[in-house]
């Protein structure tokens, strides 16, 4: 029997849970391919096989800083998708092991790998906001560098370092400045200011200036501008950003900081951001991703609820999770995101228990 003749897949790329017991060989390298990533290529068909409506801009959350979007003319994009595995950083490169004085910190994975970075059939733009590890992705670059034709965009220093080390060539690097924006399709995308304090430290003896080393990116779709901070930590300069921009809904990193180092902004300083950026929507990112930063998101809602009917503000909060879909302005009042439970797949005629042919 050949190995895996006898497993079956639906066109999703999901393995028909019968097979999967069937006498085979079985190895850890066949193991490591069926399994991971543990969603297969479901998202990626998902994302793929989506219309976006009119007068709506679609995203998908994968969990930590990782998300998809998608254009109305079918312009696929990714924005800091992390698709490597746990970790550690030393003090002699690590921004948040310099700034705290450890000297090694460990990053344990929590969020499910959900996409599949080697089975994109259309993907326009790699985005990346800063050059950490887990925001400019080797895997991730790796993937799109040999089954896409996609560009790649990065503030000056990620953009270096990707040509440098990772092979990207100049005629598919796209340098992301502070204050101008590109068009790839029908997605103009913004590159505002960002204020990563962290990235001007990590990798330099002598901290570099916010634009060499981090960017936002606004992109416009048809349902609002949306924009993605990466790990920013707060900074006054928001304010600017929120009245130079029209800022529909807004997502940044989140976490727990412990005491000694500042590695994410904590809920308070997610709610001055958003606030600062006049957003209607805020979503934390990057909370679920780290065992050591973990936060729990109903901070985040409590603060976000009190603070903008205290000030009469038109925001709220909602919180994805991993492999989620948002649609904006649709989903803008949900609160928090419920998996589906395909309710809607019963069909009680057909019920061995409770079907007709039991009565």
């Amino acid at each position: 029997m050949s190995d895996e003749s006898v497993v079956k897949y639906d066109e999703m790329g999901v393995m028909d849970g019968a097979t999967i017991g069937l006498p085979r060989k079985m190895t850890r390298e066949i193991w490591l391919q069926e399994v991971f990533p543990e969603w297969g290529t479901y998202l990626n068909y998902e994302i793929e096989h989506f219309q976006v409506k009119p007068g709506t801009g679609v995203l998908w959350y994968f969990g930590g800083p990782s998300w998809a979007l998608k254009s109305q003319a079918g312009a696929v994009f990714l924005v800091d998708l992390y698709a490597g595995p746990s970790l550690f950083t030393d003090y002699s490169y690590c921004g948040v092991c310099r700034t705290s004085g450890a000297d090694k910190l460990w990053w344990m994975r929590l969020n499910p790998h959900v996409i599949d970075p080697w089975k994109f059939n259309r993907l326009d733009a790699v985005c990346i906001t800063h050059h950490h590890q887990d925001h400019m992705d080797f895997y991730t670059i790796s993937a799109a560098l040999q089954t896409t034709n996609c560009k790649f965009i990065a503030p000056p220093e990620a953009a270096r370092r990707m040509k440098k080390n990772m092979g990207v060539p100049d005629d598919r690097l796209i340098v992301a400045e502070v204050g101008k924006s590109v068009q790839i399709a029908d997605m103009k995308i913004d590159f505002a200011p960002n204020f990563d304090v962290i990235a001007t430290k990590t990798g330099f003896d002598t901290p570099r200036p916010f634009e060499e080393v981090a960017v936002s990116f606004i992109f416009n779709t048809e349902g609002g501008n949306m924009a993605f901070l990466g790990d920013t930590l707060y900074h006054n300069g928001y304010r600017m950003v929120g009245e130079t921009y029209k800022i529909d809904m807004v997502t940044m990193d989140m976490g727990n900081n412990a005491p000694g180092y500042t590695d994410k902004m904590s809920p308070w300083d997610v709610w001055r951001v958003a606030e600062a950026m006049n957003a209607k929507v805020v979503i934390p990112a990057h909370h679920d991703n780290w065992a050591n930063c973990y936060e729990d998101p109903s901070y985040l809602e409590y603060i976000v609820s009190r603070k903008a009917k205290e000030k009469r503000l038109d925001m709220r909060t909602v919180v994805l999770l991993p492999g989620a879909r948002y649609e904006h302005p649709t989903d803008m009042n949900i609160g928090r995101y419920v998996y589906p439970d395909w309710r809607e797949r019963t069909n009680w005629r057909k019920s061995v228990e409770y079907g007709p042919d039991r009565w």
